[in-house]
Parts: C-alpha cells; sequence; structure tokens
C-alpha cells in the first residue's frame, strides 16, 4: 500500500482544534476511535500469522498499545483522569478489562526504552502493510491523547510522537525547539 505523507505541526493544529470545540467524553471517545482502525489492522495480520505458524493469539497486540499508551500518557510527569478516562474507553472497546491507575503506574515502571523503542519498531514496520489513512489516523490519536485532560504538549510527547514519521518522507520539525517555533 502507498504510504500517506504526515504533517506533526498539521496533526496537533487539528488535535488542538478539536479539543477546544468538543467536550471531554466525546474527545476521549475520538482518541479511542483514532486508535482502533490501525489496531483492528494489526490484530488482523497477527492473529493470522499465528494461526500459520500454529501459535495461540493470546491478545499480544493489545498489550503493545496498551504498554503504548501508558509509557505515552505517563511521558509529562502526571496521568490525568481524562488520559485514566480515554485508556478505560480503549479497553472496552477491546473487550479487556482495563488496568487499575495503580497498575498503570506499576506498568509504566517497568516498562524500559528498549520495549517501548520495539513496540514502535513494530508498529512502524508494518506502514506499508497497515492502510494508510489508518496509519495516520493512529498517530493522530497519540496527538490527541497529547491533550488529554490538559492543553499542553510537551517535549516528551513530541519526541514520542516524533518517532512513527519517517525522516525525508513525512514533516516533523527535527527537534522540541523547531517545533515550539512552528506550532501556532
Amino acid at each position: 500500500m502507498a504510504m500517506e505523507k504526515m504533517n506533526l505541526i498539521n496533526m496537533m493544529n487539528t488535535a488542538w482544534e478539536r479539543k477546544n470545540e468538543v467536550s471531554a467524553e466525546e474527545y476521549e471517545v475520538k482518541v479511542k476511535n483514532l486508535l482502533s482502525h490501525a489496531f483492528v489492522e494489526i490484530e488482523r495480520m497477527y492473529v493470522d500469522f499465528c494461526k500459520e505458524k500454529g501459535y495461540e493469539y493470546k491478545d499480544e497486540v493489545f498489550y503493545v498499545f496498551q504498554r503504548l499508551i501508558v509509557y505515552f500518557t505517563f511521558s509529562d510527569g502526571d496521568f490525568l483522569q481524562g488520559e485514566y478516562d480515554a485508556y478505560v474507553k480503549y479497553c472496552d472497546w477491546a473487550h479487556i478489562q482495563p488496568l487499575s491507575v495503580a497498575d498503570c503506574k506499576a506498568l509504566n515502571e517497568r516498562l524500559t526504552s528498549e520495549t517501548i523503542i520495539n513496540d514502535i519498531k513494530l508498529i512502524n514496520g508494518l506502514r506499508d502493510s497497515i492502510d494508510p489513512e489508518n496509519f495516520t489516523a493512529l498517530v493522530q490519536g497519540f496527538c490527541y491523547m497529547s491533550l488529554l485532560g490538559d492543553k499542553s504538549f510537551d517535549e516528551n510527547e513530541y519526541y514520542i510522537i516524533r518517532c512513527f514519521f519517517e525522516r525525508g518522507y513525512d514533516y516533523c520539525p527535527e527537534d522540541w525547539e523547531t517545533f515550539k517555533r512552528e506550532w501556532k
């Protein structure tokens, strides 16, 4: 599949505008919806892979997404109610019991940079196989998540989201300072 070019400035502008147009509840649902399309595709591919190899599927794709969501939400040093509420909505949609706030904190403490890098590499490695609109929606979902519970986008969130952009193809400012100058 042909990839769709992404532009972080435009995506964050969209997230900011939407954040200011809808209720907190609607915004949380939007995050869940944006993440879910890529999840469905990736899970379908992985289930097919497991069947082909004779492995039992044990919700591994959900756990990749859960780790990314938890890591992302703690990246700014806070775990705000809106972030947790969106996570719960996502779990409910996936029909998986959400972790408690305490369990989310414990998971975050166990996560290593290597685990998160590998999870992002896994998703990025499938970019050519995922519907381009769904991959873009996934990244847009992380942009929305960065504004959940507050109205600020911080440096750690920027550096995580930036990992989903392909240098030389997508547009993502090279560093945090450049991003801050360009984002309205």
